[in-house]
């Protein structure tokens, strides 16, 4: 996956690999947004080698550095994904993913600010102990009103999930106090709603914006619906194309706003881990897809 050519990494052939990755063809469609696919993977190999050099000093300081990098580059992973389907012609569904993608950064950011104690990291693990358990509740609720085999059948199913999320967190309790950071049995502080997360490291106006803009694509509300049946009865090709149009530059918008997210958390990720080096690219990366998001709002 690493290219170089030199000291700086060639953004023709990162394009390449990137649709080689992806089983896709090295279109016009694909190199159309060779920025995007460029500083989605520059970013995530600056961090890969400059991190490199340090595990075994993070092993001490800090050993939240391995989880916390897993959660990173699933953010990367869910970009790559919005990418190769908005190229794909997939947009509404590269919607969903950016959407993903920005919520993840978000969880990693607000991780990331908390002084390495570790608090924000037992409240996320806790909040997902805490669902799925309500989630089995459910499920055996609506099992009661089952009849015969079927309702053995998922109660058996929810009884044994049940003992295996509470073996999983008795092992990632265990874990987490043997290096020294609070278990979820001890979190005291529930994990904060999304739009709290967001207003709490200053971002409320970009989840009031652009994160409830893609809400709305992902539960699937009415306005595309609304937008296309007023277009079409106009009975105005104009205004039917202009509509259109004005869905895929959104799409592509939104794509563009889940790599400035992805890289915005890397920075935060380098910050946290004193990855200079790394640190210094990713401001560049992130200042240029701040510049073409600029141009892009232009279009909408």
């Amino acid at each position: 996956m690493i290219s170089h050519e030199g000291n700086a990494y060639n953004p023709d052939t990162l394009c390449r690999e990137f649709a080689h990755r992806h089983n896709l063809l090295d279109t016009q469609l694909v190199k159309r947004d060779l920025l995007a696919i460029y500083w989605t993977t520059r970013t995530k190999l600056e961090i890969d080698a400059n991190l490199g050099a340090h595990t075994e000093e993070f092993d001490h300081l800090d050993p939240l550095w391995a989880l916390l990098r897993s959660m990173l580059n699933r953010i990367f992973g869910h970009v790559e994904g919005a990418i190769v389907a908005y190229v794909t012609g997939s947009t509404a569904s590269s919607e969903v993913i950016s959407r993903t993608a920005i919520e993840s950064a978000i969880n990693l950011l607000y991780i990331l600010v908390d002084e390495r104690k570790g608090n924000r990291l037992a409240q996320y693990l806790a909040h997902y102990f805490n669902n799925e358990q309500r989630e089995i509740d459910q499920w055996l609720k609506a099992a009661s009103k089952l009849a015969g085999e079927a309702q053995k059948v998922h109660q058996l199913a929810a009884t044994e999930k049940r003992t295996r999320i509470h073996k999983l967190q008795g092992t990632t309790d265990f874990s987490l106090s043997q290096v020294g950071l609070p278990t979820t049995e001890a979190s005291a502080t529930n994990w904060p709603k999304i739009s709290e997360r967001f207003r709490l490291l200053g971002l409320e106006i970009d989840y009031r914006t652009v994160y409830a803009g893609l809400c709305s694509q992902t539960h699937n509300d009415a306005e595309d619906l609304l937008n296309y049946f007023f277009a079409v009865a106009s009975g105005n090709q104009e205004l039917i194309d202009k509509a259109a149009l004005e869905t895929v530059n959104f799409s592509r918008f939104m794509l563009y706003f889940a790599v400035k997210y992805y890289i915005t958390a890397a920075g935060g990720y380098a910050m946290r881990f004193e990855l200079t080096k790394a640190l210094e690219v990713i401001n560049l990366g992130r200042n240029a897809i701040s510049q073409t998001l600029e141009e892009l709002a232009k279009e909408l």
